[in-house]
């Protein structure tokens, strides 16, 4: 869309549309394994990579041919494509006895500076191993992974949640912005090959809350419009809270994270937050004037 100076408005007759879409093991006949699509990947070369247990094969099949399994092949098998080896499909296991996996319940997490988070986790591994040592890393360092207890950055931040067998919850309280990354969780067995890191892991997204402002004529009289925004969608369809001056402003039309006001009753200082995280304000907004809400004019998304 095009806005001119004079505010008219051009939308192209034209779009792109775009689909997103994971990568699936499926096991096609007792002895294949395909790599697979909901749709058509927009790169030429469509290349699988192919893991056992978590670690690479050695082995790669162009999209339409099959990962053919020897006599015996038991283990949790996911693959990658090409140019994209960092993107894993979620594990497909093939017979139980042998077979590795670590299943997160959210694979984005999105979450307020400054409030305390879970990563659901559960996992699996072959029943005649022991396990050594099991930990979530950090997906930043090329280095050997390391458990987050032991990272400077989080250190009394984060606690593990294992209240049952299997269960590898994560809780990280106090979330700061440069938490954003990805997190796996990793097993460490006695056995000499027996590690199996859960890829792809969580994806923590850490926002504040910012107040922007709209100036609209397009309905009756001028209106200002307050806009609680945040740099990634929040979970649970969040209830949206509005302060003015510091108290909770109840007699105004408020809709999703909107604030409705009248140009001539704008003047204060104003800010929000979301239900359940109230201490979490966005910073003030000052509005003076029906004059200094014009220098605010951006385009309602």
């Amino acid at each position: 869309m095009i806005i001119t100076e004079q505010g008219e408005k051009h939308l192209s007759s034209t779009a792109v549309s775009l689909t997103v879409t994971d990568l699936q093991v499926k096991r096609n006949r007792p002895n294949s394994l395909t790599c697979s699509t909901s749709c058509s990947l927009t790169f030429a070369r469509q290349r699988y990579f192919w893991y056992k247990n978590g670690q690479f094969t050695g082995k790669n099949t162009d999209y339409s041919d099959p990962f053919v399994l020897s006599s015996g092949d038991e283990g949790s098998y996911s693959c990658s494509v090409y140019g994209y080896n960092s993107i894993f499909s979620s594990p497909l296991c093939i017979s139980g006895k042998s077979c590795w996996s670590v299943t997160y319940k959210d694979r984005r997490v999105c979450v307020l500076e400054g409030s305390s988070v879970d990563f659901p986790c559960t996992y699996s591994y072959p029943s005649d191993i022991k396990v050594s040592d099991a930990f979530w890393h950090y997906s930043w360092s090329k280095e050997e992974p390391k458990d987050l207890r032991k990272e400077k950055q989080f250190a009394g931040r984060v606690a593990y949640i294992w209240d049952k067998e299997k269960n590898c919850t994560l809780r990280m309280s106090d979330v700061r912005k440069r938490d954003n990354g990805e997190y796996h969780f990793q097993i460490i067995t006695y056995s000499q090959k027996g590690q199996f890191s859960g890829k792809p892991g969580v994806i923590l997204s850490v926002t504040d809350l910012q107040v922007r402002v709209i100036f609209s004529t397009e309905s009756h009289g001028q209106t200002v419009i307050l806009m609680c925004s945040s740099t990634c969608t929040l979970p649970n369809n969040p209830t949206y809270i509005w302060y003015k001056n510091g108290q909770p402003v109840s007699n105004k039309l408020t809709r999703d994270n909107k604030l409705y006001l009248k140009c001539s009753e704008n003047a204060g200082n104003y800010s929000c937050a979301v239900g359940g995280h109230e201490k979490l304000r966005s910073p003030d907004q000052t509005l003076s004037d029906c004059e200094s809400c014009k220098t605010h004019l951006i385009n309602d998304p």
